[in-house]
């Protein structure tokens, strides 16, 4: 699948979450729409992994700090 992220996502944390994404076995086309794009969001300290074209809701992974 492509990955579009939220602009508000740092670079930096990108590569990591394509590996998350890729464990969780998300698939090649949505299970819902049969879209092949993903949207990474930011919302208060969560990403949610979601299908670009349907709005369907794979992952949610909470952002910690080190």
């Amino acid at each position: 699948m492509k990955v579009i992220f939220d602009p508000d996502i740092p670079e930096e944390l990108k590569e990591d979450i394509i590996k998350s994404i890729e464990e969780e076995n998300v698939g090649e086309i949505c299970k819902v729409c049969g879209g092949d794009t993903l949207y990474v969001a930011l919302l208060e300290g969560v990403l949610d992994v979601k299908c670009y074209e349907c709005g369907h809701s794979y992952i949610e992974l909470e952002l910690a700090e080190e």
